[in-house]
């Protein structure tokens, strides 16, 4: 290899070891995501708190999933029938999430973004980013 190469292999090395630094340790969760931002405003389920007076509160039931260092964090998710699952955008590059049988698509995502959606019907769904192909999560609904 000449030195031009090297050179060049190296500083491609570097600028790709400082790229996963910055998003491994960056810190987008300073910025909160608002309720306006979400491109989906599905109610959730409320669920009575018990107590022992004749007053209750109602407590939402929502999941949480990242989308950082093209991956969805947890790529699998368990949940209960009725619960929203909120996706937000936590990476430095846009993103799309989308069901393969295509139940929902939250269009593009720019960071900080966030998109819900509230299942309903028992099973498991699969889905995607269609920007970024190798994005795979899933969704399994139960009692």
């Amino acid at each position: 290899m000449n030195k031009k190469a090297v050179i060049i292999v190296v500083i491609f090395v570097v600028v790709l070891g400082i790229y996963y630094f910055v998003s491994k340790n960056s810190s987008t969760d300073i910025a909160p995501t608002l309720d306006n931002q979400e491109t989906n405003n599905d109610t959730a389920p409320t669920v009575p708190a018990t107590s022992s007076s004749k007053t209750s509160t109602t407590l939402k039931i929502t999941s949480a999933v990242s989308l950082k260092n093209l991956a969805f964090y947890p790529s699998v998710l368990n949940i209960k029938i009725g619960t929203k699952v909120r996706w937000t955008n936590k990476d430095v590059v846009n993103h799309t999430i989308v069901s393969d049988s295509g139940t929902f698509n939250s269009g593009i995502l720019s960071p900080g973004q966030s998109f819900s959606f509230t299942f309903n019907k028992l099973g498991s769904v699969n889905y995607h980013c269609t920007i970024h192909p190798a994005m795979k999560g899933l969704i399994i609904i139960h009692k």
